[in-house]
Formats: structure tokens, C-alpha cells, sequence
């Protein structure tokens, strides 16, 4: 049976019981993550894709200098092209579609540049792409229907040497790391009635879902109006971001629909909703760090899949359902752990730790290390670093010439 956090850090307390359980605790983690972080770990690889969706170009836009709003004539926008890119011809910046507000109105996540353009074609795609939350450093990335392998050592410096338009369309051979992307995630609150409203029964409204939080990067309030009343399927419904116009003639659904931001509403069944109740959501903005954004060139504007693999960064072994890989033995932590704790002098100089010694912390350090280096020998069966492969005559390709069969029917 595999060490457990809780069952470690007792361990610790049991030999030095002068520690608080807050302190085991805390030299527990860190020992962890000490390890977690040593090397790229055989137990920390994962796999991805990078999926890009075909290119949309249906309709024609009005884009105004120094304004983020993008409004469309004959566009049939959506909140899957929230994150995707967005671009005028050829001389213009490449912008990030930050929020869908409508069919045709879309915000970008930087003002238009360039002089104000009217009813002018344009692209929306991905060539930006945002790997998992648990990312840490990309190990490959590779094109199946090529058979070949991108590079991972060209730097944005150079691919504006090369393309600084960004023309290059089709089959790419180069990911690049681009910038960190702008990572919002507030909170939502379920729908809340207007006073003088209602639905039978009373206690029954819309039910506001996330897929992923609250986008937006600023608090907001969502109106929703019922229009029509009757059951689900029937009734029919408008709602507004703010003081925005409202989005007008929504069926009501079981399933399901977006509004905005994230935030998704579903109206349940079994319920006769009035005309005119009106029912208002609470966001909350939030935000995090983001996460690497990676480039992938020439830009591929057809529907396609890039797999990949990445070194996650491990869980915190306190949060909540982590459990300790079964490679990273208990032992080893609580060598480290107790290192920690022979170094703690204690709370106070009339309370000092008896287990208080730096020979014995100097102990525990070397015998982690000799029980590290053994659990990264055994990981080195699994996942060997130490042989590192040259790109032939540093092409993408599998080989310059042909594939594996290709190289045992030729001598060279």
C-alpha cells in the first residue's frame, strides 16, 4: 500500500513531536515538490493536441481605430471563436477574439491600430494555441499526416525575420513560443428574480452554468427576460451584459446556451414560465497568471491536429484527491522532511526543538539524496534522459531523404 500525505507527516510529528502539525505539514509538501521539480520525471509526461478549427471568413467587417469592437455585416459569430485569431489582410497586427458578444459584434484583446476599416473582408483562425493547466514545458510536438516533427528552437525574433507579415499558410513546421495568455476565471451566481416576478412553480428559474468560469475582465451583471411565457421548448426569452442591448428572440432550452463570457443558462422542464419575469446573474472577474501561448507556423488554416507531449507540474500533495505517485517512495520524504525539522530550532528559546541538530539534518539530507538518485535510476528505465538525438541536417522531416524504410533500402 503506497504512503499517504496525512500518514508521512504524522511519521514526522511522531520524531519530533515539538512541531506543530502545521509545520510537518509544510515540510511534506516542500519536500515533495523539491523532488517533483528535480527532473522531468517519466510519471509527469502527458499527451495534447492542439486542435485547429477551419478558418471562417463568411460576411465582411467594420473595424474602428482605437476601439476594440468588431462589427459584422452577413457574420454568424459564436463563443467557439472566443480565443482564436482575428485578422484584416496582410499589413495589419494579428489580435485575439477576447469575447463574442453577438452574431455579429465581437471584442478584441487590443484596440484596432490601423486607420478605421469599413465593410472590409477578413479572417478569423488559430495559429495561438494555450496547452492544459497542469503545463509546464513542451517535450515534442509532432504532424502525423506529414510524418514529421516541428521544430521547438525558433524564437518570435525570427519568424519576423522570416514572415513578419505572417503570409506563410499551410502545412507548418515550427512552433514557437508566442507570449502568456490572459487567463480569466470569476465566478458566477445562479439566477436571482426581479422583484415582481415569477414562474410556477416560484421557487423554479433558469439554471446558470459555466464551462470553464466567468471570462470576463470585469465584474458584470446578466439580465434575462422571458418574452413569451409557457414550458420549456415554448417560451421565449431576450437578455443583455450590463446596460448593452439585448439579445432578442431566444427559444428557452433544456439543453445548454450561451450567453456570454462563459456563462451558459439552461431552463428546466416541468415549469409554466410567465411573460416578463425577468431573473438577473451576478459574475464576479477573476484572473490568473495565464498560461504559455505557443505559436504554431506556417499558419494552418484548414482543420487539423497537432498531438503533443508535455511535462506537466505536479499537484500540490495537499490539495485535495492528490495522491503520492507510486514512484516517489514515502521513506524518501520523510528523510527530507525530518532534515527540515532537525534544523528548526524551535518556537522559542524557552522552548527549544530536542530534535534540533545539524549533523543529523546534514544525516537525513545525504540519505534522501542516495534514495533520489536510486528512485531516478529506476525512472531512467522507464523514461531515459541522458541520450539526446540530433535532427538530421536540422530539417523537420523524420529523415532529409525518406522515412525508416527509406534508409534501410539506401547506404549513406
Amino acid at each position: 500500500m503506497l504512503d499517504t500525505y496525512g500518514a508521512i507527516w504524522n511519521r514526522i510529528l511522531l520524531r519530533c513531536p515539538a512541531a506543530s502539525s502545521f509545520l510537518a505539514r509544510d515540510w511534506t509538501q516542500n519536500a515533495f515538490r523539491q523532488i517533483a521539480e528535480r527532473r522531468r520525471w517519466s510519471w509527469l509526461l502527458r499527451f495534447g493536441q492542439f486542435i485547429a478549427p477551419p478558418l471562417y471568413n463568411t460576411g465582411r467587417v467594420n473595424c474602428t481605430n482605437f476601439s476594440t469592437t468588431i462589427t459584422g455585416v452577413g457574420t454568424n459569430w459564436d463563443q467557439s471563436m472566443v480565443g482564436r485569431q482575428f485578422r484584416v489582410g496582410l499589413a495589419s497586427p494579428m489580435y485575439t477574439v477576447n469575447t463574442v458578444t453577438s452574431a455579429t459584434e465581437l471584442d478584441l484583446d487590443a484596440v484596432w491600430g490601423p486607420p478605421t476599416a469599413t465593410n472590409v473582408p477578413y479572417e478569423i483562425y488559430q495559429c495561438f494555441f494555450t496547452p492544459p493547466n497542469d503545463f509546464h514545458a513542451l517535450v515534442t510536438v509532432w504532424d502525423p499526416a506529414m510524418n514529421w516533427q516541428l521544430w521547438r528552437h525558433i524564437q518570435q525574433i525570427e519568424l519576423n525575420t522570416w514572415d513578419a507579415q505572417r503570409s506563410s499558410r499551410g502545412q507548418a513546421y515550427v512552433v514557437a513560443h508566442r507570449d502568456y495568455s490572459r487567463g480569466y476565471v470569476g465566478k458566477i451566481q445562479q439566477p436571482v428574480k426581479a422583484a415582481g416576478c415569477g414562474a410556477t412553480p416560484s421557487a423554479t428559474s433558469p439554471v446558470a452554468i459555466t464551462p470553464f468560469g466567468y471570462t470576463g475582465p470585469a465584474d458584470a451583471i446578466f439580465s434575462v427576460q422571458t418574452v413569451v411565457g409557457g414550458q420549456t421548448g415554448t417560451a421565449t426569452y431576450q437578455w443583455k451584459k450590463n446596460t448593452g442591448p439585448w439579445t432578442t428572440g431566444i427559444i428557452t432550452s433544456a439543453d445548454p446556451q450561451d450567453l456570454q463570457d462563459g456563462v451558459q443558462i439552461y431552463w428546466p422542464t416541468g415549469v409554466d414560465y410567465l411573460a416578463n419575469s425577468v431573473y438577473v446573474i451576478v459574475c464576479t472577474a477573476g484572473s490568473n497568471p495565464g498560461l504559455p501561448r505557443y505559436e504554431i507556423w506556417p499558419h494552418q488554416t484548414a482543420a487539423y491536429v497537432y498531438p503533443y507531449l508535455y511535462e506537466a507540474r505536479a499537484q500540490d500533495i495537499s490539495d485535495v484527491g492528490t495522491v503520492l505517485p507510486r514512484y516517489i517512495r514515502g521513506d524518501v520524504l520523510l528523510e527530507m522532511a525530518l532534515a527540515e525539522a532537525a534544523r528548526w530550532p524551535g518556537p522559542s528559546a524557552d522552548k527549544p526543538n530536542p530534535y534540533f541538530n545539524l549533523k543529523l539534518s546534514d544525516i537525513h539530507t545525504a540519505r534522501a539524496e542516495r534514495m533520489i538518485m536510486e528512485l531516478e535510476r529506476q525512472d531512467d528505465e522507464t523514461y531515459e534522459l541522458d541520450i539526446q538525438f540530433q535532427m538530421p541536417l536540422g530539417f523537420p522531416y523524420a529523415t532529409p531523404l525518406g522515412d525508416s524504410s527509406w534508409l534501410q533500402a539506401h547506404a549513406i
